[in-house]
């Protein structure tokens, strides 16, 4: 079979062309893909680390619900010392466990002592009160906004661990 001896050449260029293409990658292709890995780590990075800050902050705002609720639930079983919860005092008189009995202010002095410090060691920093609010769901950790009218509501405040936002949760006490 007769084959011009252009064409051979040309199909022996390409051969040998497209040998040396195929050896390796170049070093800037290198670059290229080591800094799109590099961009797309950081990415990840920068999710996790929001992922990580947001479950802590659900976290302590079902802690805050769970701690809300609870106290809720003990002026609930102890409403003739209603007055005690609204205006603590600042220390307890007795202890009100095991076979120990106690007034009725004396187990409300108890359990809203015992209810702000499980509070502190569950949400560091954070402060709750008991008053009379129409608008449970107002207030900051500065100021408290209770107005004295409408029922009784349970408000927590609390701050990030780095100081930068401010929370608050307000339940309304039926």
């Amino acid at each position: 079979m007769f084959v011009p001896h252009i064409i051979r050449r040309k199909y022996h260029r390409t051969t040998v062309n497209t040998r040396h293409r195929c050896n390796g990658f170049s070093l800037l292709e290198v670059l290229i893909a080591s800094t799109v890995f590099s961009l797309g780590m950081a990415g990840l990075a920068a999710l996790l680390l929001a992922s990580i800050s947001g479950s802590a902050a659900a976290r302590r705002m079902g802690m805050a619900s769970m701690a809300a609720a609870s106290l809720a639930e003990q002026i609930r079983l102890n409403p003739t010392a209603l007055h005690r919860y609204l205006d603590p005092p600042e220390s307890i008189s007795q202890l009100c466990t095991g076979t120990n009995e106690c007034t009725a202010d004396q187990q409300a002095d108890y359990d809203f002592k015992h209810w702000q410090l499980d509070l502190s060691d569950n949400i560091p920093g954070a402060l709750g009160v008991v008053c009379h609010d129409a608008t449970p769901q107002d207030g900051a950790y500065d100021s408290n906004r209770c107005d004295g009218s409408g029922s009784v509501a349970i408000k927590i405040f609390w701050r990030d661990p780095a100081g930068e936002n401010q929370h608050a949760l307000g339940l309304k006490v039926n």
